[in-house]
């Protein structure tokens, strides 16, 4: 018996004679198997035939798992994860048709031959399978299933293994008192310390983890933990399949995102959720539940597709061609659909029509990988150095900006800011006086040169004054219809039904007679939603809503603001949100831009701006929403055109910060930025506050 100690956890190998033994090495898969060994998959494709067609779950996966490191596989249900855990295994249902090769420390693995399946499974490579309990044998009391592989793959007498299975309960904390029990009587952790100690017993090099952490608390959850990571010291080989992604950014090296069967991004697990490059990558992080979020869960729009593969004739392998199931108006059903395009452009916020048609292959720059024909997320709108002046006032300063496809973005700060100056400007409703502004790759104000209707087909709008929005000449029908009459690129008919499902988007009647009413009929919420539906009508890509539920009742404005992150989701728009309100602004984005004067004097992921505000008028915008009635002087004062336009309410202010501006400084690997002397380059202060009463500012931070 080889012992192993670290952390409280000891893992069991079991040792006889030419079994498996952590510090022997072997000749191949027919003697001892090396603790040092990696798992390496190269272009794994496997389909399952149903009946007369094929379905594609995984489609040309490579990767490796060396010695000592985690490999972690993301994605949603049905994208293929468990799928590759099963093929490495050689545990995939007969009507499964398995290409491309699976190695374990460089030498193919062939479960074909029952002798190398014997040798292998537990031994080489042993697996945690989903759903705890339910993986486990209902009728077999848990000791003797633990006891199964010892006995089966070393060939020991069954009281020999029932001995090395308590000892490996032991190991994961499962008294003696549980070893006769089946696995209905066990908790959920329970039942997945016993799939642990399955998994370890015969102290395998390589282990594949699926789901390890579903339906555990967190206790449970850090034990697990604790597991894995004891075995990535002892030179272990870990494929962790999951979707909790603090727990995968934990415990692992790498990520592998996979949809459809493919590998979308590749990339360090430390930057999954603060970096992720594809758009299907950083949907899922906007999906996750995290403790360190504070906006509400943002879901994705569409739902997940499956890939079909036509059977044309069973004796022609290259009869086989792929479709997409239908969903959300995506052609289906062709016998003859090309293998092409991206898989995930129906649900993509970026998607271009060449994305339809044409295959990208996983391109990897430095330890980043992304399967994408726009390289990755893109920024929507691009604002550089743009400013407004209206006579002597300079409403904004030169400022820059930029938007990524499918976020939101909330500009906050108090009245006179700048911040409806800079969002018109980025809805091309204002002309700055100087700047550049790039949408979708395109020059601006060049397109409204050469036609004004082509960007009012991509940006829509929603006004702060909502009265004064809408004519009051106009019924429902037509205020909703405008745009597209406007435009006119659709029949009188289809414009109406085009009307119609426009209302029933917002939540509203789509009868005749609500379409013949008049604003000064409706509620100032009801009004909100019509405009909401017209911004909406051309379909745009960015979605303009500047302060959309001011003079609203709560009421109303829960429901306008419910509504808005429904369809954004829904239509996959990037938003640009206008509001006074940070405690609105911490629900709804994901990213935050403070103005003051005319500039941005803060930038960054909303959750870390409320967690750590850095400039000090963000900080007094945040402890006044919180209540704090004390935090700053009051009133505007005088700001100097040239210096900081807080430093007359601000305590940290110096001579330089009244006759200087504040340079842009980019912190946290550029994903926040901040406008203030107190800080440096690397995001440390310069100065602290001291108070006559000698209560310093980190003082006040800790009361």
């Amino acid at each position: 018996m080889e012992l192993a100690v670290s952390c409280g956890i000891v893992f069991i190998g079991f040792h006889n004679g030419g079994g498996v033994h952590g510090h022997q090495s072997g000749k191949g898969l027919g003697s001892e198997i090396e603790i040092a060994m990696g798992l390496s998959i190269k272009g794994l494709t496997v389909s399952f035939l149903i009946k007369d067609h094929l379905l594609r779950a995984v489609d040309g996966v490579s990767l490796d798992v060396p010695p000592g490191s985690c490999v972690a596989l993301v994605g949603e249900s049905g994208s293929g994860k468990t799928t590759i855990g099963l093929a490495c295994m050689g545990l995939l249902p007969k009507n499964a048709i398995v290409e491309g090769t699976i190695e374990l420390d460089g030498t193919p693995l062939d479960y074909q031959v029952s002798e190398t399946a014997r040798k292998i499974r537990w031994r080489g490579i042993s697996m945690v399978f989903q759903y705890g309990a339910a993986s486990l044998n209902p009728v077999k009391p848990v000791l003797d299933q633990i006891a199964e592989p010892v006995a089966v793959t070393m060939g020991v007498g069954w009281k020999e293994a029932r001995r090395e299975a308590a000892r490996a309960m032991e190991a994961m904390g499962l008294g003696s008192d549980l070893h006769e029990r089946f696995p209905h009587e066990l908790s959920g952790g329970q039942a997945q310390r016993v799939l642990l100690a399955m998994a370890t017993i015969l102290d395998p090099p390589v282990m594949i983890l699926d789901e390890p952490t579903a339906n555990l608390d967190v206790m449970t959850k850090a034990f697990v933990g604790q597991v894995l990571r004891q075995a990535k010291e002892m030179g272990k080989a870990l494929l962790l399949i999951g979707h909790d992604l603090d727990f995968i950014v934990e415990c692992a090296d790498r990520v592998a995102v996979i949809y459809l069967g493919q590998i979308m991004e590749s990339l360090p697990a430390e930057k999954l959720l603060t970096s992720p490059r594809h758009p299907y990558t950083w949907a899922l992080v906007r999906s996750y539940p995290s403790m360190k979020a504070t906006r509400d869960l943002a879901g994705m729009k569409g739902d997940t597709l499956q890939r079909v593969v036509h059977q044309h004739g069973r004796e022609d392998p290259s009869a086989y061609l792929h479709a997409h199931d239908q969903a959300d108006g995506l052609p289906c059903g062709q016998s003859h659909a090309p293998e092409e395009g991206c898989l995930f452009w129906p649900r993509c916020t970026q998607a271009l029509a060449a994305c339809r048609k044409k295959n990208v292959e996983l391109t990897m720059e430095g330890p980043f990988g992304v399967r994408c024909l726009r390289g990755g997320v893109i920024d929507l709108l691009l604002l550089k150095k743009v400013s407004k002046s209206y006579g002597r006032i300079q409403a904004l300063r030169p400022t820059d900006l930029a938007i990524r496809a499918g976020e939101v973005l909330c500009l906050v700060g108090e009245t006179g800011s700048g911040k409806s100056t800079l969002a018109m400007i980025a809805a091309g409703v204002l002309t700055p006086d100087s700047g550049v502004r790039i949408f979708d790759g395109e020059d601006m104000d060049e397109t409204l040169k050469r036609d004004s209707m082509v960007l009012a087909r991509q940006v829509g709008i929603v006004y702060q004054d909502r009265a004064s929005s809408v004519s009051h000449r106009f019924t429902v029908e037509e205020i909703v219809s405008e745009p597209m009459r406007i435009r006119k690129h659709l029949s009188s008919s289809e414009i109406k039904g085009r009307v119609k499902e426009l209302l029933e988007k917002v939540h509203l009647p789509s009868d005749e007679g609500f379409m013949a009413l008049y604003p000064h009929e409706l509620s100032q919420g009801t009004i909100q939603r019509i405009c909401l539906a017209r911004a909406l009508a051309l379909r745009p890509k960015l979605l303009v809503a500047d302060e959309p539920t001011s003079a609203l009742d709560p009421s109303a404005q829960a429901k306008v603001i419910r509504l808005l992150m429904e369809l954004q989701i829904e239509e996959g728009l990037t938003l640009l949100f206008v509001t006074h309100d940070i405690g609105l602004a911490r629900k709804i984005s994901d990213r935050l831009a403070v103005m003051l004067g005319g500039r941005i004097v803060e930038l960054g992921p909303t959750a870390r701006i409320l967690a750590r505000p850095l400039h000090p008028y963000t900080r007094m915008l945040i402890r006044r929403a919180e209540g704090d009635v004390h935090e700053g002087p009051s009133g505007q004062g005088l700001a100097s055109p040239q210096g900081c336009a807080f430093a007359p309410r601000c305590r940290w202010a110096d001579e330089r910060c009244r006759s200087e501006p504040p340079p842009n400084l980019h912190l946290e690997d550029q994903e926040r930025t901040v406008r203030c002397f107190r800080f440096t380059e690397e995001g440390r202060e310069t100065r602290r506050w001291q108070n006559p009463l000698g209560v310093s500012d980190e003082s006040r931070d800790e009361s």
